[in-house]
């Protein structure tokens, strides 16, 4: 449902130019609001998978689990909340909206073919930009993914999600068997590892910091911190080889073809 909201901003923004700012600022705004509920559920759902699983004589489990019971408790008020938001009315009218502003001009109008074909030629206008603005916005960041700050490249990936996204939206207009789309993927998913490693790590000694814990159950969290900070750090070779994938000069020729084609599309 998160990645759900993201694409219908996308749309929003490909399809709703026409409608009034207003309107389309209440919708996204209310979009953003319930993304970031999902976000807060969706990330204790990745902490909670990376602790480890109790049974066969796991000691490490059990003494780490006043971790995983303050993290499953803050994940049944941020379901509670999101499920909450979600059953709004003002929810249900902004996925009402969204659906007037992302349908084609050809919906309403009694000329469907003519505003229809207006709709794509305009659209195959505008994208060309509209991708080319998304991947300068990823190769401007010149670093070496092997020794650059962990707060950069969460700002890479989130650059990646956002060229991903902008590529899904015509994926249609791309070549046959490109690989634009799953490159670009592989870059977002292995910084985005990467990032919920280091919060993982750092959330984890956050969390139990004002509790009343035993020695040892403060070593094993300890350690499961340590873990998580050395788990980020051996992606730094999988974060630059898809770095390198995105800047090549294959990858430019293809999205060039794609955009090349999108100039002359015919409705």
């Amino acid at each position: 449902m998160r990645t759900a909201t993201r694409r219908l901003r996308t749309a929003i923004k490909l399809h709703g130019q026409q409608a009034p700012k207003k309107r389309r600022t209440a919708v996204e705004d209310e979009l953003k609001r319930i993304a970031r509920r999902l976000g807060v559920v969706r990330d204790l759902d990745v902490l909670l998978e990376t602790l480890p699983v109790a049974g066969h004589g796991n000691g490490t489990a059990v003494d780490i689990a006043p971790l995983r019971d303050a993290w499953q408790t803050e994940r049944a008020a941020g379901a509670g909340r999101l499920k909450a938001d979600i059953g709004r009315p003002r929810f249900r009218r902004a996925l009402k909206q969204a659906d007037v502003l992302v349908a084609t001009p050809a919906a309403g109008s009694s000329d469907g073919g003519r505003d229809g074909r207006a709709e794509a030629e305009r659209i195959a206008t505008e994208a060309p930009g509209l991708i080319w603005d998304a991947y300068g916005a990823v190769i401007a960041y010149e670093v070496d993914a092997r020794t650059a700050d962990p707060t950069v490249i969460h700002e890479l990936r989130i650059a990646a999600k956002k060229l991903r996204y902008t590529l899904e939206a015509f994926e249609d207009a791309l070549e046959p068997g490109a690989t634009l789309i799953w490159d670009v993927k592989a870059l977002q998913d292995a910084a985005g590892s990467m990032h919920d490693s280091i919060v993982a790590g750092e959330r984890a000694r956050s969390t139990v910091a004002p509790r009343k814990l035993t020695k040892r159950q403060r070593r094993a969290i300890d350690a499961y911190a340590s873990d998580q900070a050395r788990s980020a750090e051996r992606l730094r070779p999988a974060i630059a080889g898809a770095l390198q994938r995105v800047r090549s000069r294959p990858f430019r020729a293809s999205l060039g073809r794609a955009v090349a084609g999108m100039g002359h599309v015919r409705v």
